[in-house]
């Protein structure tokens, strides 16, 4: 009788997923960032897009590339690569973040900022470029706030 009265539920449950409208996506907002440097030896840029919804928690998409000195530039290479950090907030919280690295090339990246519970309001975007040696410089360029609608 648990049984079925336990399969009769879950048929249920799954039938009301289906029927429930799908999530609904914002706007895209598009980004950019940079190392802040003359030559621009780090660049980051792509969308960021919210969705909400009645099955799928709220989350931001993002979509986008960071390029570490894979563009023509008249500046001599150096020993460094860059990383961009995606940090979503509601408020003052951090909700999530999330980092990728290019070295001497250009990465493509698609994730999503979630906690599964809060939604984000503004996601925080910043370039930096480390030394590829233990020993060695490092820096960033100015964070980017984009606000989520």
């Amino acid at each position: 009788m648990r049984l079925l009265a336990g399969l009769t539920m879950t048929a249920v449950l799954a039938a009301g997923l289906l029927a429930a409208p799908p999530a609904m996506a914002a706007e895209a907002v598009k980004f950019a960032a940079d190392s802040g440097d003359t030559c621009h030896r780090g660049v980051a840029e792509g969308t960021l897009e919210r969705y909400d919804g009645p099955v799928i928690h709220p989350v931001v998409t993002v979509e986008g590339l960071l390029s570490d000195e894979a563009l023509p530039t008249i500046c001599f290479p150096d020993d460094l690569h860059s990383t961009v950090t995606f940090r979503g907030y509601r408020g003052t919280d951090l909700v999530d973040s999330e980092t990728h690295k290019a070295d001497n090339e250009q990465v493509k990246y698609a994730f999503q900022l979630s906690n599964g519970l809060l939604s984000i309001d503004r996601v925080v975007v910043q370039v930096c470029r480390y030394s590829n040696s233990p020993i060695g410089i490092s820096y960033c360029g100015t964070a980017q706030e984009y606000k989520i609608p």
